[in-house]
């Protein structure tokens, strides 16, 4: 398995997560990919030991080659100037 991490602020709304609601603030992703594809995005605030399944999926990748250009992508997503 390959793992990302990157630390960003969350958008306005925040991130809705499966354990705990809407999170906001600085927050820290976590993408993991496993060698079938398998695909895991985690969140948890900056600094904290605890992290929280981001809402959605289950996640697979076709290539888990990909894997590194998705974490940007999240990121960014995660992460854009709201208007």
């Amino acid at each position: 398995m390959s793992d990302r991490y990157s630390v960003f602020t969350a958008p306005r709304g925040g991130v809705m997560t499966r354990e705990v609601g809407v999170i906001t603030g600085e927050l820290e992703l976590h993408t993991g990919a496993a060698d079938d594809g398998t695909l895991t995005l985690r969140v948890r605030y900056a600094g904290a030991a605890e992290w929280y399944t981001i809402d959605g999926g289950p996640y697979r990748l076709h290539d888990p080659r990909d894997h590194e250009v998705l974490h940007e992508i999240v990121v960014n997503l995660l992460h854009r100037p709201q208007p």
